[in-house]
């Protein structure tokens, strides 16, 4: 990160992409924080941040009904068959798809990850009729009695769900998690949602499961490269749906974002935990930067 010296001896807190080096924590005495405007912190070496005491917090929940909003939207739109259908009315030839059309009512959602988004999701879906199965690390037994959600490890949910949607953190377990051997287990008229990170795909093993029928579509707001090339393989299939990583960008959230991280920063100016610290361990560091209050 080009940030000049003069802006590390004197920081408190730094908001953003940011992932600094032993050297450049080394310039920073009074760094507290390391605070993301997103979920997603894998871009921060985390230990690196550990090793001088540094707190990081994500942004995890801020944008969770943004992309709710836009995953209930994909599954609607393939269901619908809406591109499709706005193509041959402004493109023709004029052609109805009407009978493959399909409801959302009475079909099963499978989550992987029941966090923020997770639940987010759910609730919205459910309100629209469907069944929500999820699997997650830690099993939220509350939401199975006060929802109804059903828990399932992932080969069961992914046998048993009309439509899957990924929202877990990209880790080195969790990268490639949908591949050949997972595609396999899904129903072959089922749709695939990534809105999560775009490594959580194997997407050479995606495109032989769409273009070979082994699943019905695929909706993808992520990718491996951030900026595919338009000859990659996935654009030239009609069953899927991608978009440009917008699903956590409104107009609502970005508000909330900014919010939610400058709230983090008071509480660590105030000697108090960050609601979403993601290295508990720097408050058994044996020379912290500042006290952390539980």
């Amino acid at each position: 990160e080009n940030i000049p010296q003069s802006v590390l001896a004197e920081a408190d807190a730094i908001v953003g992409r940011v992932n600094l080096t032993d050297a450049q924590y080394a310039l920073a005495p009074k760094l507290k924080l390391v605070q993301t405007l997103k979920a997603g912190y894998e871009m921060i070496d985390v230990n690196c941040a550990q090793r001088h005491g540094v707190a990081v917090s994500n942004n995890g929940g801020a944008n969770a009904i943004s992309v709710a909003e836009h995953v209930l939207m994909v599954m609607l739109a393939l269901y619908r068959q809406l591109l499709f259908h706005h193509n041959s009315v402004s493109q023709g030839p004029w052609e109805n798809r009407k009978l493959q059309n399909r409801e959302l009512h009475g079909k099963t959602l499978g989550i992987i990850g029941m966090g923020h988004i997770g639940q987010a999701l759910a609730e919205r879906a459910q309100a629209l009729g469907m069944n929500i199965s999820y699997f997650d690390v830690v099993r939220k037994e509350g939401l199975e009695q006060e929802r109804g959600y059903r828990f399932q490890m992932l080969p069961k949910l992914l046998a048993n769900s009309d439509i899957v949607s990924v929202h877990v953190p990209l880790t080195d377990y969790t990268r490639n998690l949908i591949n050949r051997r997972t595609l396999k287990m899904m129903r072959p008229d089922a749709l695939l949602i990534n809105a999560a990170r775009g490594p959580l795909i194997d997407e050479e093993a995606l495109y032989e499961a769409l273009s070979e029928g082994k699943i019905g579509g695929a909706g993808l707001d992520v990718m491996v490269d951030n900026e595919p090339s338009r000859d990659h393989p996935l654009m030239q299939l009609e069953n899927i749906l991608i978009t440009p990583h917008t699903a956590f960008f409104s107009q609502e959230s970005t508000l909330e974002l900014e919010e939610r991280a400058a709230s983090e920063v008071v509480r660590v100016y105030r000697n108090s935990m960050p609601e979403n610290l993601v290295n508990p361990e720097v408050l058994e560091h044996p020379n912290p930067k500042r006290s952390l209050k539980n």
